[in-house]
């Protein structure tokens, strides 16, 4: 049973998390409206409402990035209220406990944190793809609807570089469709020149080489040539094709599992993608961090002054929480840390700083 207490410190906090989520939301998607605007309305005419319907596409992937700011800036704000109102005063003083007060935001953060990573970004995957697939309607780039972005790789060789073009990529068979080996040599003055050409409707990445079918070759000031079954070497491995086709961020919580699997089959490196699905796990972790580091520099009593100053120092301190998470999942990224280390430590070192600091307040 939720006590009267608990009720009006959910509510209280709900209030300061509306506000936070009102300002940042609008803040970032004002961005991303000023961006879009940029990109698509400089090459194609397309009208203001038309710009905001697509924005709003990006709003649950850009909210889920920014809800450890929405949390710690929403407690942060209902919490130095309350203090300046003097109810945590007397909350203190009717004999209720630090943690009776802070059990509500404490468990709210939580539940929003499953919630961003169980609901909020599923959504925010398929909006991305959503976006994509409108903003190529809109800048006339025809794609298969069921198709991957287009590929385009380049590979160094002797006289110059190759570029190989393809409409589409299976991953999973490493094959790409529609394929174009365009070769260019380099001369001596640094122009390159294209000095030759092969399509093939399929190319098979195999170790060391591509396998096409039904290649024919053209080069400058001469008739096409069959060429049949040809095997060409290349320096590129599967896991460039596989990272080209699953970036981390377009990826569904709910599919890393089967995705990161299939991938551990097939031999190909999967730390971006474990901390990519570390981090949204450790989702719940990050927000009560944050709701730690709010309670921490709001309990103390304004009376005793310097509530300002120690407010914007959790601000500051979850700042400073948010960067190093990212750097250590740049860190992990490069496979210099486990992904669940990079995922869970900074929070996990955030949460226990802050309970420590909140626990010699309250106990002394």
């Amino acid at each position: 049973m939720i006590s009267i207490l608990q009720r009006y410190m959910l509510t209280q906090t709900l209030a300061g998390l509306g506000v936070a989520t009102a300002i940042i939301s609008s803040v970032i998607l004002l961005v991303d409206f000023v961006e879009q605007t940029r990109d698509i309305s400089t090459r194609v005419d397309i009208s203001a409402l038309e710009l905001i319907r697509l924005t709003s596409f990006r709003a649950p992937s850009l909210i889920e990035t920014t809800l450890p700011f929405i949390l710690l800036f929403g407690v942060l704000t209902s919490l130095f209220r309350l203090n300046r109102q003097s109810e945590i005063v007397v909350m203190r003083g009717s004999g209720v406990s630090a943690w009776r007060i802070l059990a509500a935001p404490m468990v709210l953060s939580v539940v929003i944190g499953l919630f961003g990573a169980m609901v909020l970004n599923p959504l925010g995957a398929a909006g991305n793809a959503v976006f994509e697939r409108e903003r190529d309607i809109l800048m006339n780039v025809e794609r298969d609807q069921d198709s991957v972005q287009p590929v385009w790789l380049r590979e160094a060789n002797v006289d110059g570089y190759t570029v190989i073009v393809a409409e589409d990529l299976r991953e999973n068979q490493q094959l790409l469709i529609e394929t174009a080996f365009l070769y260019f040599d380099v001369g001596p003055d640094g122009v390159p020149s294209m000095s030759r050409r092969i399509d093939a409707p399929t190319a098979s990445l195999h170790d060391g080489y591509w396998d096409m079918e039904e290649a024919v070759e053209r080069v400058p000031e001469a008739a096409a040539t069959n060429l049949g079954r040809v095997t060409i070497p290349t320096g590129i491995n599967r896991q460039a094709l596989f990272e080209r086709a699953r970036s981390p961020d377009g990826v569904s919580f709910w599919d890393f599992p089967a995705l990161i699997a299939s991938a551990r089959e097939a031999g190909l490196a999967t730390e971006r993608y474990e901390l990519r699905f570390h981090s949204l796990m450790a989702l719940p972790l990050t927000l009560l961090a944050a709701t730690l580091i709010a309670a921490a520099a709001t309990m103390r009593l304004h009376r005793l002054g310097g509530a300002a100053g120690f407010a914007a120092a959790g601000g500051l301190a979850g700042f400073i929480m948010f960067f190093l998470q990212e750097l250590l999942s740049s860190v992990g990224a490069a496979g210099s840390l486990p992904p669940a280390t990079a995922a869970w430590s900074a929070p996990a070192i955030t949460a226990l700083l802050a309970l420590t600091y909140i626990a010699s307040t309250e106990d002394g």
